[in-house]
């Protein structure tokens, strides 16, 4: 890892852009803790820096969020991390997936979901998006589509359904 001491200068900001591009590929090879430090010690200067440096500090808070809630277990400061990702680069579906993972570290799958749609409508092919919902699973659709998911034939139909298989 680096070491950096703030004293404003432009090497030191290079510096601390590599730090936070590495802690982001740390956190992608699910080094969450080393991740975690790196951020900590990096991302708050970054965010006061130029404008440079504050786009690269909005890139990563998103990772930042989902290290703080997997690591911390604070998934309301995780959520809010994502969300400054989201507002500087709204177009960017990895947000959303670390925003679902966020999610997904709190139990709230119905959100981790909608997260993940909206980054499947920014980008259809992006891989990472298709490996969370297959590791979540999708549910099937009701047997009979017309009576809700909680009608007591839907839900009959919908058990023998899966013990066929």
């Amino acid at each position: 890892m680096y070491t950096w001491r703030m004293n404003g200068s432009s090497s030191d900001n290079t510096q601390a852009q590599h730090a936070v591009a590495e802690a982001v590929q740390l956190t992608r090879q699910s080094k969450i803790s080393e991740a975690l430090t790196s951020f900590e010690t990096f991302l708050t200067p970054l965010s006061g820096g130029t404008i440079g440096d504050r786009r690269v500090a909005a890139g990563a808070f998103s990772y930042y969020g989902y290290c703080v809630a997997k690591i911390r277990r604070k998934y309301a400061e995780g959520v809010k991390y994502c969300d400054i990702s989201l507002r500087a680069n709204p177009l960017d579906p990895d947000h959303r997936a670390n925003l679902a993972m966020v999610y997904l570290e709190r139990n709230d799958r119905a959100k981790a979901i909608e997260a993940l749609n909206a980054g499947l409508r920014l980008d259809r092919r992006n891989r990472r998006l298709h490996l969370i919902l297959e590791s979540i699973g999708r549910r099937k659709p009701p047997v009979i589509p017309f009576l809700s998911r909680n009608s007591p034939l839907n839900i009959w139909l919908g058990k023998r359904r899966t013990e066929k298989r």
